[in-house]
């Protein structure tokens, strides 16, 4: 309600100042006969400048209690008004628009008043001073999502390291235990080897046994060996150092499985009565079980390169102390913020910065994570490593709400701003399409002084529209989501100047009007595809639903390419339009072809709108 009551506020003031400019140009150009109509003319302009004040005033003391924010930019720009001397100045060019003689200085007069209003219009048609601030919010909470996505980061990798780490050390005390598990069974065969080289025969049977138990119990050894080696579900859970260690535990079981395959051999020798041939086997056995210590022994050197646990803890403690700063400046921020209930639409953490609250709980873990690295306890840092990642992720997700909420209410704004200014435009452009209509029927031959000033007025008129257009242009550009609709306004504004142009030459045929028409029609789209989107948005709010993901476009695609397909209906009339009059005479054959080639302009610039759609993410 607050930002409506402003638009019609600001709609009065170019309604009440916008003709003034109609003076300035018969007056540089008209006979002395013409300055008491000047006159009359300007007196009206003052008497309009006046109400217009009264119905500021008024609407100020209306809106002092319920929108002081409102009302007290209302009273800036009554006291600019009365600091400028608009209404004592419009006084005096009237003084001098009766005396022929003054003439010049009515135009230097006039000319100096136009530059004064424009800054008061300025006043009332400046963003709301909330706007700023909301600007410096989205800064400020961008910055924010920036930091903590760099934290999350840091602390995944942290985790994983940590997660690492200890997948190390137990793989580690693994190792140790299988080490002592293959010098077992070292000792093992060295008592069977020495048992063949000088046992009886009766005792062979028994040693050939000894010899298979020892091959079953080494083959279960490279089998746990090789579980040892296998890699983790997921890949990222390895370091190169572990890597490392598995690839050496691998070999590691190869060299086992072929120690107890020479074992089993050894044992079938001697059960044939080849003592000989069984020793050589069993030699074979215990190298490749030497062979797996070496290799088992390299995959404990190997994990030997990962990162201590207290190395890792001044790693923790640095993030933690990134993590507090963010903390400590998202305090610092909303205390200093002028507008801190603005700031803090999307938060849940009352007068704080949406998500502060869970970037100091994970600065608490992430302290306690630290402390158990320090103590060289990584499962026990995991654990709070997890809740910090958790709770960063929900300050995330609070600030990205509030991105969403801030952005979506600039998008309202806009929306809101560029209806009341597209109604604006329609409400002058219908004026003039009528007094073109009737030019046309008093026929440009029957022209007196009357018409010319008439034609000038409406040639000032519409130079003011295609401004106005000219401005929301800007505001398209500025907002920079949409491709199809900043360049349909800025045919409208080009249109505007076009039919400006025809009508300072007296051009009044059925070209001008076409064109004064196609204005009327596209201000009339624009407003259509504006209050659409309106009211999706309005419906989505109902339902609660959010676009979420990117920044969505202020306009849709559907949006944009029914703008597209009209912008190109229009060149085909207006092509259509400008060759019959040209072949009916009523179009000079230079003015057709300067048209079309306007024409041919515009169709290359709808392709290439159309090609930026569709190649549009």
């Amino acid at each position: 309600m607050t930002r409506r009551l402003t638009q019609s506020t600001i709609l009065v003031v170019l309604w009440a100042i916008g003709p003034s400019a109609s003076s300035a140009e018969p007056a540089d150009t008209a006979a002395a006969h013409a300055v008491h109509p000047l006159a009359s003319k300007e007196e009206m302009i003052r008497d309009r400048f006046q109400r217009f004040q009264d119905r500021v005033f008024r609407l100020r003391e209306q809106l002092s209690e319920k929108e002081p924010e409102n009302a007290a930019r209302l009273g800036q720009a009554l006291t600019r008004a009365g600091e400028l001397g608009l209404s004592d100045r419009l006084d005096e060019i009237i003084t001098q628009l009766r005396d022929s003689s003054a003439l010049d200085g009515a135009v230097d007069a006039q000319g100096k008043w136009l530059e004064d209003a424009d800054r008061l219009l300025s006043l009332l048609l400046e963003q709301d001073s909330n706007n700023e601030e909301r600007k410096r919010e989205l800064e400020r909470l961008q910055a924010y999502k920036e930091k903590l996505s760099q934290l999350l980061e840091q602390e995944r990798s942290l985790r994983s390291s940590s997660a690492q780490l200890g997948a190390s050390e137990r793989m580690a005390a693994q190792l140790d235990q299988t080490i002592r598990r293959l010098d077992a069974l070292l000792e093992r065969q060295a008592q069977v080897s020495k048992a063949t080289q000088g046992g009886a025969a009766s005792a062979e049977s028994k040693t050939a046994d000894q010899q298979q138990d020892l091959s079953r119990d080494t083959e279960q050894l490279a089998e746990d060996i090789a579980r040892l080696g296998e890699p983790p579900a997921e890949a990222s859970q390895d370091s190169p150092a572990m890597e490392s260690a598995r690839a050496e535990a691998q070999s590691a079981a190869q060299s086992t499985q072929s120690g107890s395959q020479a074992m089993s051999q050894a044992g079938e020798e001697m059960k044939a009565g080849s003592p000989s041939a069984a020793g050589q086997q069993q030699k074979q056995a215990e190298k490749s079980l030497r062979e797996a210590k070496a290799q088992l022994e390299a995959a404990k050197e190997a994990l030997k390169q990962q990162p201590s646990s207290p190395q890792m803890g001044e790693q923790q403690k640095a993030v933690a102390q990134q993590t507090q700063g963010l903390g400590d400046q998202m305090r610092q921020d909303a205390a200093s913020s002028s507008a801190g209930k603005q700031g803090q639409s999307g938060g849940k953490s009352g007068s704080k910065s949406p998500g502060l609250q869970n970037v100091d709980k994970a600065q608490k873990e992430m302290e306690g994570a630290s402390e158990s690295l320090d103590a060289s306890k990584p499962e026990d840092a995991t654990p709070k490593q997890d809740k910090a990642v958790a709770e960063l992720e929900e300050a995330k997700r609070e600030l990205e709400e509030a991105l969403e909420q801030i952005r979506k209410e600039e998008r309202e704004e806009t929306l809101r701003d560029l209806e009341a200014r597209f109604r604006d435009m329609l409400t002058k452009q219908r004026p003039i399409n009528e007094a073109t209509v009737t030019l046309d029927q008093v026929g440009r031959e029957n022209f007196k002084r009357a018409e010319q000033l008439q034609l000038a007025d409406l040639t000032t008129n519409e130079r003011a529209l295609a401004q106005q257009a000219s401005t929301c242009l800007h505001i398209l550009d500025e907002e920079g989501t949409t491709v199809a609709f900043p360049r349909v306004v800025d045919q409208l504004s080009q249109d505007m100047s076009t039919a400006a142009e025809r009508l300072a030459a007296a051009e009044v045929g059925p070209v001008t009007q076409a064109i004064e028409q196609e204005i009327v029609d596209t201000l009339e789209q624009l407003l259509e595809a504006v209050k659409k989107m309106q009211q999706e948005n309005e419906q989505q709010q109902q339902a609660g639903k959010s676009e979420g993901g990117s920044e969505p476009p202020l306009l849709p695609a559907s949006a944009e390419l029914k703008l597209l397909k009209l912008s190109q209906k229009r060149i085909n009339t207006r092509t259509s339009t400008i060759t019959e009059s040209a072949a009916a005479g009523r179009e000079h054959p230079d003015a057709a072809a300067q048209g079309l080639k306007g024409l041919a302009v515009r169709q290359a610039e709808c392709s290439q709108i159309a090609k930026q759609m569709r190649d549009r993410p």
